[in-house]
């Protein structure tokens, strides 16, 4: 039963993306603000990190595909950048002090490369409709806040879960 619950957490955690996007986007100062969750992200971060690197490779491939299929039109993107950046996170935390304050960092940095990467990926095939001042003031800047919320909320929460589930799979 225990197995099981990582899959489904990643799933639920998935949908929950979803649900959180259809409040995107707001008005605030006067502007509009796109609130962009990458909550699945944040958590294939903490996986990899606190769980298990290989794990945190195999739900990023899986789940970008499926975000691909769910969410945009262009099969591969997040399938290759949610286990890129993946890598990314474990090569720079190899070097840094690795706690939580500076995984929920490095969790807004990759947030950023990857905000950027798509968007670049987007205006290459010529499906972007803003420019990247827009792109910056619409959408980057209120995403960065709006996960920077959720790493406040789940970053111990899942640090310790995970961290409780890879030592209890070492009991086993």
């Amino acid at each position: 039963m225990r197995r099981f619950l990582l899959p489904f957490l990643a799933t639920v955690i998935f949908y929950s993306e979803s649900i959180f996007a259809t409040f995107s986007p707001v008005e605030m100062f006067g502007d509009t603000r796109f609130l962009v969750p990458r909550f699945l992200f944040v958590f294939l971060i903490f996986l990899s990190i606190y769980y298990q690197r290989n794990a945190g490779y195999i739900y990023g491939f899986v789940f970008g595909f499926l975000y691909d299929v769910f969410f945009t039109g262009v099969i591969g993107v997040y399938m290759f950048l949610f286990p890129a950046l993946i890598y990314a996170a474990r090569f720079i935390l190899r070097y840094i002090n690795q706690n939580i304050v500076v995984t929920g960092l490095i969790g807004l940095l990759l947030i950023t490369a990857l905000e950027f990467l798509v968007y670049q990926f987007n205006l290459l095939i010529g499906i972007a409709g803003i420019n990247f001042q827009t792109f910056l003031n619409q959408r980057l800047y209120s995403t960065l806040l709006f996960n920077a919320l959720f790493i406040l909320i789940a970053a111990l929460p899942l640090k310790y879960w995970m961290t409780a589930l890879r030592k209890s799979q070492f009991d086993d």
